[in-house]
């Protein structure tokens, strides 16, 4: 339920974010440094909480995330000057990575070897039914009322404010749950276990790295995208936001079957390889219809092997590393996020918004 609410609350924000900023008259590259905000949170918090969940139980952590989350979303809307937006988005981001540093080792404690796969993709499948939801609300909203409200900016900010609502009351369902300690003792050193097992931090890092430089430069301008080239509205977007959601759990749902034929290096490579050819079409076409059957099925596949990366980040380390495990990863995600926006950003508006050369 938690993660439903905090999933449903980030993805309109995700939705929307971009559009909002558009609208309210920031420029691309503007837009692409308060985007990149939020992947500074990523880089700032994730080893620190790594630290800290690496010794406590995880349930304090899900609620100051869910809190300090919801706030910044609700205040979001209400502040026009460009450093307010950087500094309120990266807060959101530092709130968002403390979930994520905390979730899979979470998971991977509460449930048996033989229900992993089933747990991580049905966490997932969760949190992106949670999205349809919101992003499909959150789209007929704007499209019903920007008219009401004075435009679509300040339909947009309403919208992103009762996310940062549904964000916030999550805190009341983590505060109910009942965590066991984490497996490292209070007592025992962390460093000398990173340095110990640091070519296999390394191993899971560096792919992570350079999957996050390619989708930070793309992933956050999608919604420009569509309204720039195909001049797609808010509702209609919002519409496509859902429907890729729900391929994306589908794919969720699918992946103990592929991890049961394959194995996890074999299928995170032939699903991130297969996600290729529709990132092109999404590229070059100027055809709506073949950019948005691309861009569902481009979500799905890229997204189906994040269930599967975590569970086997979790079964290849070792008790008590896990957590510093998650940290890092989310910190060099959190880095080349930061790179992509801000760049991107700066291509869109020297190269008078062509998409195709982000893509």
């Amino acid at each position: 339920m938690g993660t439903a609410l905090t999933g449903a609350a980030h993805t309109v924000t995700f939705t929307l974010l971009a559009r909002y900023l558009d609208a309210i008259g920031l420029t691309k590259t503007q837009v692409g440094t308060v985007l990149a905000a939020d992947a500074w949170g990523k880089v700032l918090v994730g080893l620190p909480a790594a630290l800290i969940l690496a010794r406590r139980p995880a349930r304090g952590v899900f609620v100051a995330a869910a809190l300090v989350g919801g706030a910044a979303y609700m205040v979001l809307p209400l502040v026009s000057d460009l450093r307010a937006l950087i500094a309120i988005n990266g807060v959101a981001g530092f709130a968002m990575t403390l979930h994520y540093v905390a979730i899979a080792p979470f998971l991977f404690r509460h449930s048996a070897p033989d229900e992993r796969a089933k747990v991580f993709g049905l966490a997932e499948a969760v949190r992106t039914l949670a999205a349809v939801v919101g992003a499909f609300l959150a789209g007929r909203f704007v499209a019903g009322w920007q008219a009401d409200l004075g435009g679509e900016a300040v339909a947009t900010g309403w919208a992103i404010s009762a996310a940062g609502f549904l964000a916030a009351s999550s805190a009341l369902i983590y505060a109910r749950i009942e965590d066991r300690p984490p497996d490292l003792a209070a007592d025992v050193p962390l460093l000398p276990v990173l340095r110990r097992h640091r070519a296999l931090f390394a191993r899971f890092a560096i792919p992570q790295f350079v999957i996050a430089c390619g989708a930070g430069f793309c992933i956050p301008f999608l919604p420009l995208y569509f309204k720039d080239r195909f001049e797609l509205e808010p509702g209609a977007w919002g519409n496509l936001f859902a429907g890729g959601q729900i391929m994306m759990t589908a794919g969720f749902l699918l992946t103990p079957r592929i991890l049961a034929r394959l194995g996890f290096v074999k299928s995170i490579v032939a699903i991130e390889l297969s996600s290729i050819p529709f990132f092109l079409l999404l590229a070059f076409t100027g055809n709506l219809p073949l950019a948005m059957f691309a861009f569902l099925m481009r979500g799905a596949l890229m997204n189906s092997t994040h269930p599967i990366h975590k569970n086997f980040m979790m079964a290849a380390t070792p008790a008590g590393a896990r957590e510093a495990q998650t940290g890092l990863n989310a910190t060099l995600w959190g880095v080349g996020w930061v790179v992509g926006p801000s760049l991107a950003g700066w291509v869109l508006d020297t190269t008078g918004d062509d998409y195709s050369i982000l893509m």
